[in-house]
């Protein structure tokens, strides 16, 4: 710009010095040489690129999942399931020595007085309890003897008359049995014997 303004005021300044020389006496022609500078462009404003940009071609990126960022569970180590102890089978029993055999007694057999060879008598119904309409059990406990006679009759539960009570102790003191026996020996023992009164009879 310096040289743009430098250069015009040259040109107005020789002008402005031909007007004022006085045109009596002729004179050469004043050469006047205008040096056209050269005259930088001013950077204006750029233009707006309107067109639209390429698209970018789509890179496509593998995702990497980085192991911190997936969560571990902890590994527990698994305990075996409790089994139940090896049960080991006894050993086999040996047969121990035979033993001489030993006899078990047997229980002995109670004394009996229901055989028929027996023939024991009953007892007598007295004849004023009949009339008395009197009448009953009666329990009597009996030790027989081993020979089958009856050694002691005791009154166990009474029929709630004298006279019934007395005439089934009078019987049965006379009766036989069967003695009890172990084995095949007779022995003494001791048995219940009912007697019943009934006028049905």
């Amino acid at each position: 710009m310096a040289m743009v303004v430098a250069a015009h005021a040259g040109v107005a300044l020789l002008l402005t010095a031909s007007r004022a020389l006085p045109t009596t006496s002729p004179q050469s022609p004043l050469m006047v040489e205008v040096i056209t500078a050269e005259v930088p462009m001013l950077p204006g404003p750029k233009a707006i690129d309107i067109t639209p940009p390429k698209p970018k071609p789509v890179v496509r990126q593998e995702r990497v999942t980085h192991a911190q960022d997936v969560p571990m569970l902890e590994a527990k180590a698994l305990q075996p399931a409790s089994l139940p102890p090896t049960q080991t089978p006894p050993a086999p029993v040996q047969a121990a020595p035979a033993a001489h055999a030993v006899p078990v007694a047997s229980a002995p057999a109670s004394p009996r007085f229901d055989a028929d060879y027996l023939d024991n008598a009953k007892p007598v119904y007295p004849p004023i309890s009949r009339r008395e309409r009197e009448q009953g059990k009666v329990l009597l406990h009996v030790y027989v003897e081993a020979s089958g006679a009856a050694g002691k009759v005791e009154l166990g539960t009474g029929s709630g008359y004298e006279r019934l009570d007395k005439a089934a102790l009078a019987a049965v003191s006379r009766w036989r049995f069967v003695p009890a026996r172990q084995g095949s020996e007779a022995m003494a023992a001791w048995v219940t014997v009912p007697i019943i009164f009934s006028l049905k009879d």
